[in-house]
């Protein structure tokens, strides 16, 4: 177990760590964040994750003090600290302390940065299990490009799939098109082989995973589209498969009782997760 954090400039001990109760992200959720997996050394999607970090900081007004070369630091002490060889490292930055008020508007408070290490146990292998899915409506607020910590929609939507002995919860917007998992992106490979994921329309989070993963269907002869599709679709591809950082490239087999392919895992999810594999390791 981790025991090390990091908390407002300070290494403690994870049972020492304080956050000021009038926190906005405790009161508002005021917060974004980033979760980065690291092997022995290595950290998956490093650059693309702190970008994405430092973006969300600029589309919430936050301006931050630290450079990512300072994070680095902080990022590879933590893992030293704490003896973590394969594990991942949670990094969020709060607007800071303040009297509760909704606005923020001229408000002097100094952004707060807090990491907490997870050791995990190494899950990176050629044995590959697809999982099951459900559906539901999209209820979420209109703006899940930003990487915030205000994720109760996607909480209960986790939860619920879990209870349905499903793994994860798709979201369908209310036109019928699929957005994205509750915590993961959603590609298909439909009747023509075509990979198809949604675009980065504001109504995604832009995941590094799938970043990656998309450059390298590119790369490698695939045809991959960016575009929607619906629900009738998606139950009705040859592969479904999902990309987050903590579950790098997953088939879905089965979505609201529903077989993908025969629920048989699809080639085309083996090599994407394969290539994903093999860049990093």
């Amino acid at each position: 177990m981790a025991n090390i954090s990091y908390v407002n400039g300070l290494y403690c001990n994870i049972q020492e760590a304080k956050i000021n109760i009038n926190d906005r992200g405790y009161h508002f959720g005021d917060a974004v964040y980033e979760v980065i997996l690291y092997n022995n050394g290595v950290f998956y999607d490093y650059d693309g994750h702190i970008k994405r970090l430092f973006n969300s900081l600029k589309l919430i007004n936050i301006k931050f003090h630290l450079s990512d070369q300072q994070l680095k630091i902080i990022i590879k002490n933590l893992f030293r600290l704490n003896r973590v060889n394969f594990g991942s490292i949670y990094i969020q930055v709060s607007r800071g302390v303040a009297d509760r008020n909704h606005s923020y508007f001229g408000l002097k408070s100094k952004p707060i940065l807090t990491m907490i290490v997870s050791k995990k146990k190494n899950n990176i292998s050629d044995e590959i299990k697809g999982v099951k899915a459900i559906t539901m409506v999209d209820n979420r607020w209109s703006r899940p490009d930003i990487k915030t910590t205000q994720l109760l929609p996607n909480v209960l939507a986790k939860t619920y799939a879990n209870k349905k002995n499903a793994y994860e919860g798709i979201f369908i917007d209310h036109e019928g098109y699929v957005t994205e998992g509750s915590s993961s992106n959603i590609w298909i490979i439909n009747k023509n082989n075509e990979i198809l994921t949604r675009e980065i329309d504001g109504k995604i989070l832009s995941g590094i995973t799938r970043n990656t993963i998309s450059q390298f269907a590119k790369n490698n002869n695939f045809k991959m589209l960016e575009k929607k599709f619906t629900k009738d679709e998606m139950l009705n591809s040859r592969e479904v498969f999902l990309t987050s950082a903590s579950s790098f490239v997953t088939p879905i087999i089965e979505i609201d009782n529903i077989k993908i392919g025969n629920g048989i895992i699809g080639k085309t999810s083996i090599e994407l997760r394969n290539l994903y594999f093999k860049k990093f390791n």
